[in-house]
C-alpha cells in the first residue's frame, strides 16, 4: 500500500474519531430527549429513571473530561478547541433542558 495513502488515511480517521469521542456524549443525550419526548416514551422513560440518570451523569463527566483533557494538552488547533467547546455546549443544553422539564 501507498505511504502517503496510509497516512491521509491514518490523518482522516484520526480527525473522524476525534468528532464521534467529543460528540458521542451529546448523541445519547438526544436520543433520550427523543425517545422521552412521546406519551408513550414518557411512561416507558418513568419506569426505567435509573437509565435517564445515568445517562445525565455521564453526559456531564465526558463534557467536563473533554474540558480538563484540552487544558491538561494544552491544545491550540482551533479545529480541536471548537470541535470540544461546541460538544460541551450541547451537552450541556440537552442535560439541562432534561432535568428541567423532566427532573432528576
Amino acid at each position: 500500500m501507498n505511504i502517503k495513502l496510509r497516512q491521509s488515511a491514518t490523518s482522516i480517521f484520526s480527525v473522524l474519531f476525534s468528532i464521534l469521542a467529543s460528540s458521542h456524549h451529546w448523541l445519547h443525550m438526544g436520543i433520550l430527549l427523543f425517545l422521552g419526548g412521546s406519551t408513550n416514551m414518557m411512561v416507558t422513560m418513568s419506569g426505567v429513571i435509573w437509565v435517564r440518570r445515568i445517562m445525565i451523569l455521564m453526559t456531564f463527566v465526558t463534557a467536563l473530561f473533554s474540558i480538563y483533557r484540552l487544558f491538561k494538552h494544552n491544545c491550540r488547533e482551533i479545529w480541536a478547541v471548537t470541535i470540544t467547546v461546541v460538544s460541551v455546549l450541547i451537552s450541556f443544553s440537552f442535560a439541562i433542558y432534561t432535568l428541567v422539564n423532566f427532573g432528576w
